[in-house]
């Protein structure tokens, strides 16, 4: 079973508990499969302090969606519920947008083996996003999209990372809460996974790879220490006044020597901290940049 791990400003850390409640209102371990991707935060606008944490679980037979609660500071955290739907076939990051409603990214259409790798390798358009509203009912938000990945907003706009049509796209959120195309932006020379939104700006930290054939050897066979030459490329984007798109500014980039297969980066702003934070797929450390 996976782990989730609180780190603190002073950068010590500790694994937080998983509970369950029982019937009685006891609280036990959590007896569910926990095969963690990705994951998103709401914060209760009314309480700051109170958070509540959706997870992409990939449970054996079947993909879900897993919550939990947690309060500032406590070392556990208590599940509310795991959702799973045929909709939600290949989850690979998730949007909260309540304690109960999200987004999530199906990456792409087949579970076979074979048949994932032709459509990747053939760059098909058979990637989703889904949304779950607050009474538990799915829909397919978008469909059609080559490989979506990391997926966060800003206000009223919501950006999708492509991987196999190296892009990031740009949404509005209907009515229905479908997602309408705003505009795109293409990236040449690398592939987007992850993405970050820092709130006090709404500029985009998105996390690339240089190199994804070596980056998918070492996925599939780390023994081969392809991370020395993967690369990593860390990029800001700064939405445009006059158009649907970013100025692209690049931040760090990385043979692999550093940041193997570096997926994600955060900013922390808090006290008088202010700094990235770049978490890694292949590797049990967390890399810290000053800003």
């Amino acid at each position: 079973m996976d782990r989730v791990y609180v780190m603190r400003e002073d950068d010590t850390y500790n694994v937080i508990q998983l509970l369950e409640e029982t019937a009685v209102g006891m609280l036990i371990p959590f007896s569910q499969s926990l095969r963690l991707h990705g994951f998103d935060i709401h914060w209760d606008p009314a309480n700051p302090q109170h958070m509540t944490f959706m997870f992409v679980n990939h449970q054996p037979g079947h993909a879900a969606v897993s919550i939990f609660t947690y309060a500032h500071g406590a070392n556990y955290m208590v599940h509310v519920e795991t959702v799973a739907t045929d909709l939600l076939h290949s989850p690979n990051n998730i949007l909260a947008m309540s304690q109960r409603a999200f987004y999530a990214t199906n990456d792409i259409k087949f579970d076979h083996h074979i048949m994932r790798t032709l459509s990747t390798n053939m760059r098909l358009a058979h990637g989703s996003v889904v949304y779950r509203n607050e009474t538990g009912s799915f829909s397919v938000a978008l469909a059609g999209i080559r490989y979506p990945n990391g997926i966060a907003r800003y206000k009223s706009q919501i950006y999708v990372a492509s991987c196999s049509d190296p892009s990031v796209h740009i949404y509005r959120a209907n009515a229905d809460n479908s997602l309408e195309l705003q505009g795109r932006t293409i990236f040449p020379d690398s592939i987007p996974d992850n993405l970050f939104v820092d709130p006090q700006n709404g500029q985009i930290y998105a996390t690339t790879f240089l190199k994804s054939r070596e980056t998918h050897k070492l996925f599939h066979n780390p023994s081969l220490e392809t991370s020395r030459i993967a690369g990593t490329r860390i990029l800001r984007l700064t939405l445009r006044n006059d158009a649907p798109s970013f100025d692209i500014e690049s931040l760090l980039v990385d043979s692999g020597e550093l940041m193997p297969t570096a997926t994600i980066a955060a900013v922390q702003r808090r006290n008088q901290i202010q700094r990235m934070l770049v978490g890694c797929v292949m590797c049990n450390f967390v890399v810290t940049c000053k800003l």
